[in-house]
């Protein structure tokens, strides 16, 4: 695409539509685009930050990186209970549901306080149990597999550091929590979006 026309492109966007594409679907942008967006950026009287959410999706982390970006998000309150006393983590959930030969199943994320994410998994697990089983055949193979996985997950609910599943969410993130990181109610805003 020509840079005029790109230029053009972020021209019409709306200001949500440009934040949103800046702090989530930067990454892979030509070097010459970042000008274009921080132009508009200026032109618009947005705030800065929203083009280190771009730049932040372009570069590489190490683990050290990941987890102090983490922190940020691990010192939000609940996005479910609102507790604030103990630090957020994240748990995936997997769910099958099935009904004779259609069987549906699902893994979803979820941000929240150790307690939260144990009735998370908890959720799943009876749902899964009560409703997996009924579809010919992937009910009766993936029921027990997505039990066990709830299981597992579960036990990194309660660690002291950011589990793999926050650290996968972060990362994913990236560019908004970069552009967010002083603002914390776009964090929580962030984490909300997860909640199961």
């Amino acid at each position: 695409m020509d840079i005029k026309d790109i230029e053009k492109t972020y021209e019409q966007m709306s200001d949500s539509e440009l934040i949103r594409i800046t702090t989530t679907s930067a990454q892979g942008l030509r070097p010459e685009v970042f000008g274009i967006i921080e132009n508009e950026i200026k032109k618009r009287n947005l705030d800065l930050n929203i083009l280190n959410g771009a730049l932040a999706q372009n570069m590489e982390y190490s683990i050290e990186e990941i987890e102090h970006y983490s922190q940020f998000l691990r010192n939000l309150p609940c996005p479910i209970c609102n507790n604030e006393t103990e630090k957020l983590n994240g748990t995936s959930s997997h769910k099958v549901k099935s009904f004779i030969f259609v069987t549906v199943s699902e893994t979803e994320p979820t941000i929240a306080c150790p307690n939260c994410l144990d009735k998370t998994n908890n959720s799943a697990i009876i749902s899964t149990a009560l409703f997996g089983w009924w579809g010919i055949p992937w009910g009766i193979f993936k029921t027990p597999i997505y039990i066990y996985r709830n299981f597992r997950d579960k036990k990194e609910n309660r660690i002291d550091s950011s589990n793999k599943t926050l650290l996968s969410f972060t990362l994913s993130n990236i560019g908004k929590i970069e552009a967010y990181k002083d603002d914390k109610g776009k964090l929580q805003e962030i984490i909300e979006l997860k909640k199961s």
